[in-house]
Order: C-alpha cells, then structure tokens, then sequence
C-alpha cells in the first residue's frame, strides 16, 4: 500500500482555510447581503449547469454499467494479492451512511412531499394528485438512489485505481494523472486541491448544518419546548463528538460499527413503515416512481425524449 506523504502543502491547506475564514466572517457580518448572493449565485449555477449536472450523473451510470463488463471491472483494487478490510456487508454499511449521511434525515422525506404539493408549474400537475405523487417519487428516485451513487461511484473507483493501483500520491488531483501526467502533482495540482479542499469543506459545513437545524427542529416540536442556540450548540457538539470517536477508533471498529448500527436503523425503520402504515399503496406508488424515473428522467438526461427519439 503507499504511503500518505506527511509534508503539509501549505498553499492546499491554508488558501482554502482563508477563504472559508472569510465567508464565515462575511456571513456574520453582513447576513442579509451573504444569503442574498448565495441564493443568486446558486440559481445561476442551476439554472446554466443544471442539464449537465443530471445528464452528467446518469452518463455516470452509463460509464459504470461498462466498465463492469469491460475487462477492467475485473481489476483487483490493490493488486492481485490484495485482501479487503471489511466484508462485503460492513462495507455497504460504511458507504450507505457515508454518502447519504444526514441528508435523508430531512431531504429524504421533505423532497418528495415539497414536490407532491407544489409540483413545477411547467408540468401543469394538479398539487397533491396520484400524478404529482409520482412525479415526487420519481424526482426522489433521481436525487436518492442510483444517479448520486453513479456520482460517487465513479470518482472513488478512479481515486482507488490511480492510488492504490498506480501509487500516486493521496491528493485529489491525482485523479488527473492520467491526463495531465506529472504537472498534476505541481501548481496545477494544487490549484485542484485548493478548489476539491475548498468544496469538500463546504460541503460537509451544510450538511452539517442542515443537519442541526433538522434535528433540533424535531427534538422541539416531540419535545414541545424552544431549545433556541442551547440545543443547536449540544447537538453539533454531540455530532463533532461521534466523528471523532468514530475516526479515532478507525474505519474497521468505531466507523463501520456505527454504521451497522445506522444501517439496521434504517431497516428497522422501513420495515415499521411498512407494516404500520397502507403497504400495497406504498409500494405500489414506489414502482411507480421508480418507473417514471427510468422512462422519464433516464431519456431525457441522456439527450432522449420520452419517445425515444434524438431531442
């Protein structure tokens, strides 16, 4: 296995610690102007990017359906003689609750009923009908199952290959060796470690974040008090406790074993759903869903109408 090199990349570390010192900063300064150019600049992203964003994930699909059945799906991550860490159950526990983490926990469930009672207007859906029930399932089915593992999926595999395979560097921009060689370990290296370090940061700040507000916000309304900035505070400290708990006891102990425990969590959960409440409804408008998501959302991402002809 290759060695993680111990020398700090300072422009890596500190560049991206600037700019996120300086939009917290910002945020807490001037609140109102903070929120108001994030929403712009986030509608601007959807509203140029977004096609190639959910054409991108399911081409993703596409790519890994071949790669399976290429000679390359055969290829043993670490060599030949490599042996994995964890069985094959442990290690769907760890990446179920390392990939959805905390979102489920509200967009799981806040998504689809957004969706069934304020449909998009172009799609002329009646609010709260059996159609707009199936087109919520379906956009549930886009934004929680195989399209966001697609995403994953194929930047861990190529991470796993180039480091593990190739001995490149533990770096984000190693991914990009085999296009851009030995400059991917120089500046512009670095610049895509800054813009991945930066990204990563962010990224896991919301989620944590939409995580706190979700669980305080439950924990008053079954508890039938205002927690205020007291309960925010305990649960994030609860939360950054759990991690580096888990972290400390290391990937086979602390983190797969709390994830065997979300995981049965989970089951358990589905499985109270199913028996407590209209089950032939539920799976019923599952399929459904799930239909439409494959003749609907797969066609049109992939540059196909839902006839099937060339768009």
């Amino acid at each position: 296995m290759p060695t993680t090199p111990r020398r700090l990349n300072r422009p890596v570390f500190f560049v991206p610690l600037v700019i996120l010192a300086a939009a917290v900063g910002f945020s807490l300064w001037q609140r109102t102007a903070f929120v108001a150019a994030e929403i712009a600049l986030n509608d601007w992203i959807l509203r140029y990017f977004g096609p190639l964003f959910a054409s991108a994930g399911v081409a993703f699909l596409a790519l890994l359906g071949a790669v399976a059945l290429s000679p390359l799906g055969k290829t043993i991550i670490g060599g030949p003689d490599a042996k994995p860490l964890l069985g094959r159950w442990r290690w769907f526990a760890v990446m179920l609750c390392t990939t959805i983490a905390t979102g489920i926990l509200f967009w799981g469930a806040a998504e689809p009923l957004f969706h069934l009672n304020a449909p998009p207007p172009m799609l002329g859906l009646e609010p709260g009908s059996e159609a707009a029930a199936t087109f919520a399932m379906s956009t549930m089915f886009l934004h929680w199952t195989l399209t966001p593992y697609g995403i994953y999926t194929v930047a861990a595999l190529a991470f796993a290959l180039v480091y593990y395979n190739r001995r490149e560097p533990f770096s984000l921009s190693s991914l990009f060796v085999p296009l851009l060689g030995q400059r991917a370990h120089g500046k512009v290296g670095s610049a895509i470690d800054i813009v991945c370090l930066y990204a990563l940061v962010a990224g896991m700040a919301a989620s944590m974040g939409a995580g706190i507000l979700a669980l305080a916000g439950g924990v008053e309304v079954l508890g039938g008090f205002n927690g205020g900035s007291a309960l925010r505070w305990a649960i994030m400290i609860v939360m950054v406790a759990s991690f580096l708990i888990s972290a400390a006891t290391g990937l086979q102990k602390g983190i797969a074993g709390l994830s065997v425990l979300n995981t049965w969590i989970f089951f358990a959960i589905i499985a109270f759903a199913l028996a407590a409440g209209p089950t032939a409804e539920m799976v019923g408008l599952s399929l459904r869903g799930g239909a439409e998501y494959f003749t609907t959302f797969m066609p049109r991402n992939l540059g196909l109408d839902v006839d099937g002809d060339w768009s």
